[in-house]
């Protein structure tokens, strides 16, 4: 029962609310009713598993993913713009021409 016992423990209070409101208690007064039977067999159960001595579940390991090593950072180069803050091709690249004198960019 100890891996079903939260779910156990709502199941009861759903089952304690909805006889309490069979017997004429108002839904929150119920809901109230449940919540305490509830939190007193929560309470009780930890106490006696503080005084047994019962340790705490452990939690599976997980493998750790395999990673890679991390390169070492290196920031990022600043583009290069001209003096209207255009893109400028990388310097020495020939595949661009260079900017005609002629066009001019929208204002």
């Amino acid at each position: 029962m100890a891996e079903h016992f939260y779910p156990f423990l709502g199941i009861l209070f759903v089952v304690i609310t909805f006889f309490a409101m069979s017997f004429g208690m108002r839904w929150d007064e119920s809901g109230v009713i449940g919540l305490w039977v509830v939190g007193i067999i929560f309470f009780v159960r930890q106490v006696v598993r503080f005084i047994k001595g019962e340790p705490a579940p452990k939690k599976p390991e997980r493998k750790p993913l395999a990673s890679l090593p991390s390169p070492k950072y290196t920031p990022p180069a600043l583009p290069r713009v001209s003096k209207d803050f255009r893109p400028m091709p990388p310097e020495g690249d020939k595949r661009y021409p260079p900017p005609s004198p002629f066009i001019k960019p929208p204002k």
